[in-house]
């Protein structure tokens, strides 16, 4: 499989996010946005190095909307870094030395606003800032008393809608996850372990253009086990299911979907059963529409598997979300919430069986749209596959 663009967004993408955001601030009448968190950063900025590995020199971005671009605050062994891939939009400002150093560049940044003015930051709603207290104490005391304001409602607005760019890069994430899974079905053997398997299926999705692989729990066995336990040595059996769930990353988007396959023959109640799965996730993707919320969509599911008395596992009680940067993100289609579902933006739907002795579910991946969904993902087979060892 020979991948195609897109890569790492470039400048027109990342100047088309910067101003969208600009564009939203002022509508929050919020002054500037200070991003703490790697998805954020990366997202706002297109700038990547190695080093969120490490906490002792944090990395910052602000956006102004009273100027354009974004500036970043980064180490001063980031500059080599950001020489090789400048982008205009992008102002670096290098510190020396650790977080009491870069507070006083955000500082710095910061400085020609209005002692008061109001600055939103990522740390709330599923960011993950990465601040500290004395960030905040800094932001609100003298001589700056800025406001700091929860960023994660407005920025959530932006991510959750996806460019073409992004688009792109979940469908050739999902194509890479789905034909290294099935690919890979010839290597399994009887006492091959899930490490192993996992192991050798990561290997096939770098090798057809995976960036990273983020997510990858394999299970072997007949249902019951838990689903993100890292992956064991447990041993592949003769009538066993392999269920893998997989998260590869290309460019900034990941996957996220989920495969299964049966070692020896299926019964007649399997096969029906992994058919009536599919079906209905299929259905349910086929009745989503922009202006629903995430309630809607699992009353739609409740209605559709209602169809039958099955009992139903879905994780943390819903049974579809969003993804992009990150594997799961906003909206969450569940009881109860009141999050809206929009155009372009990346849903996954993921009803789960465990029942007859076998792990039924085929996560499937698609944009939505107002004539149906487009997807993202090549289908789960119409039968269940098996594996004749």
């Amino acid at each position: 499989m020979a991948i195609s663009l897109p890569g790492w967004p470039g400048q027109d993408e990342v100047g088309k996010r910067i101003e969208r955001l600009r564009e939203n601030l002022a509508a929050a009448q919020i002054d500037a946005l200070l991003v703490t968190s790697q998805h954020n950063f990366e997202y706002y900025t297109g700038f990547r190095t190695l080093f969120w590995l490490s906490d002792t020199r944090p990395l910052f971005a602000v956006v102004r909307r009273d100027e354009p671009g974004v500036t970043i605050v980064v180490s001063r062994g980031e500059e080599k870094n950001e020489h090789n891939g400048p982008n205009p939009r992008v102002r670096p400002i290098f510190y020396d030395g650790f977080t009491e150093v870069a507070i006083q560049a955000v500082g710095q940044v910061l400085s020609k606003l209005p002692s008061g003015s109001s600055i939103g930051v990522d740390y709330g709603r599923d960011m993950f800032g990465r601040g500290s207290l004395a960030l905040i104490d800094y932001l609100r005391g003298e001589p700056n008393r800025y406001h700091l304001t929860d960023a994660a409602d407005l920025i959530w607005k932006q991510r959750m809608v996806k460019s073409n760019h992004e688009l792109q890069a979940v469908k050739n994430a999902c194509q890479i996850a789905t034909e290294a899974f099935f690919e890979g079905l010839p290597d399994l053997r009887i006492g091959m372990s899930e490490y192993e398997f996992g192991q050798r299926l990561k290997q096939r999705m770098i090798g057809l253009g995976a960036d990273s692989v983020d997510w990858l729990p394999v299970r072997f066995g007949r249902g019951g086990r838990a689903y993100a336990q890292p992956n064991s040595g447990v041993e592949l059996k003769q009538d066993d299911f392999i269920w893998a769930d997989i998260g590869v990353r290309r460019a900034d988007q990941i996957s996220d979907l989920s495969r299964v396959a049966k070692v020896g023959k299926a019964t007649a109640e399997q096969e029906d059963l992994y058919g009536y799965v599919r079906g209905v996730t299929h259905r349910l993707a086929e009745g989503i529409r922009p202006g629903m919320t995430g309630h809607d969509a699992f009353i739609l599911f409740e209605k559709l598997w209602s169809e039958r008395q099955l009992s139903r596992i879905s994780s943390a009680g819903r049974v579809g979300h969003g993804s992009g940067i990150a594997l799961t993100e906003p909206p969450s289609l569940m009881a109860g919430s009141q999050e809206v579902i929009l155009e372009d933006m990346v849903l996954h739907v993921e009803p789960k069986l465990e029942a007859a002795g076998g792990v039924f579910q085929v996560e499937e991946v698609f944009r939505v749209t107002a004539s149906g969904p487009e997807f993202l993902s090549p289908l789960a087979p119409e039968k269940l596959p098996i594996v004749d060892l």
